[in-house]
C-alpha cells in the first residue's frame, strides 16, 4: 500500500471521529448519565458485544482509568463459565444463531438498578438483539453503540425484523458507513475500517461523562488504576470488594 491510501484513511477516520464528537454530544450525555444514575444507587455497568465489537465491550471493563463496577459478557462466556467445549463457540456466525444471548445472560447477575452497553456495528443479529431485548425486561436500561446506516441498510436477522437499536433506551451512533472499510482499492474493493476507532472513542466519552454526572451528585465510583504500575493491585483489589460477587474476572 501507498502512503496516499494511509493517508486517505488517516483523513477520512479523524474526520469521522471529529462528526462523533460534534454530532452524538447529546446523545452521549444521555449515556453517561444513565450510567451514572445506576453506579450512583449501587449499579454495575455490563457491557456486552460480538465480533470485532467485543473490543468494544473490553474498553469498559477492567482497565486502567475505566469505573470499577464494570462487567463484561461475552460469548466465550459460555466456555469460560458455562461449561461448554470450545468447539462450540469457533464458528465466527454464531452471533447469528437465535438462544445465544439467553445462555451467556444466564451466567451473569443483570438485574434491575444496573446498565447495560452494547456494541454492534450492524446492530442486526440476534446475539445482540436478544441481548437487550432480555435485560430491557428486567429494567435494565441500554445503551447502543454502532452504525445507524448500516442497520438501516441491511435486513435484520432476528426472527422480528428488528435490530438493536430499536431495543436501546439511547443510541449512539458511530457514523460509520455501509461495509465499515473507507479506503477505496484500485480493485474497486475497499480496506481500513473505522467501526471498533468510533465505538472506543463513544465508549470512553460514556466514562467520562458518567464520571462528570457522579461527581456533580457528589457520588464517589473508584477508578482502576493500571495494573502495570508500581502498587496498584492492592488499591485495585479493594475498589472492587463492594461488588466483587457480581463481576466475572476478565482473564488475561
Amino acid at each position: 500500500m501507498t502512503g496516499d491510501l494511509a493517508s486517505t484513511y488517516a483523513t477520512t477516520a479523524l474526520a469521522q471521529l471529529g462528526r462523533v464528537v460534534e454530532e452524538q454530544r447529546d446523545a452521549i450525555a444521555r449515556g453517561g448519565a444513565a450510567i451514572a444514575t445506576a453506579l450512583s444507587s449501587g449499579g454495575i455497568l455490563h457491557a456486552y458485544g460480538t465480533g470485532h465489537s467485543r473490543s468494544v465491550a473490553l474498553e469498559l471493563v477492567a482497565r486502567a482509568g475505566g469505573l470499577v463496577p464494570t462487567n463484561l459478557l461475552s460469548i466465550k462466556d459460555l466456555v469460560l463459565w458455562g461449561g461448554r467445549p470450545p468447539e462450540s463457540i469457533r464458528d465466527p456466525k454464531l452471533e447469528r444463531e437465535p438462544g445465544v444471548a439467553e445462555a451467556v445472560l444466564a451466567l451473569h447477575d443483570v438485574r434491575p438498578g444496573d446498565v447495560m452497553v452494547i456494541a454492534s456495528n450492524s446492530g442486526i443479529n440476534p446475539a445482540v438483539v436478544e441481548m437487550a431485548r432480555l435485560v430491557r425486561e428486567r429494567t435494565v436500561p441500554v445503551i447502543a453503540i454502532g452504525s445507524v446506516e448500516h442497520s438501516r441498510t441491511m435486513p435484520s436477522r432476528d426472527a422480528a425484523g428488528t435490530t438493536l437499536f430499536d431495543h436501546a433506551d439511547v443510541v449512539v451512533d458511530t457514523l460509520t458507513p455501509l461495509g465499515d472499510a473507507v479506503v477505496p482499492l484500485p480493485t474497486g474493493d475497499h480496506a481500513c475500517g473505522t467501526s471498533t476507532l468510533s465505538a472506543v472513542l463513544v465508549a470512553q466519552l460514556l466514562v467520562a461523562h458518567a464520571m462528570e454526572d457522579l461527581d456533580r451528585r457528589g457520588v464517589h465510583v473508584p477508578v482502576y488504576r493500571s495494573m502495570n504500575t508500581s502498587g496498584a493491585d492492592t488499591p485495585n483489589a479493594e475498589a472492587e470488594r463492594a461488588w466483587a460477587a457480581r463481576l466475572r474476572p476478565v482473564e488475561a
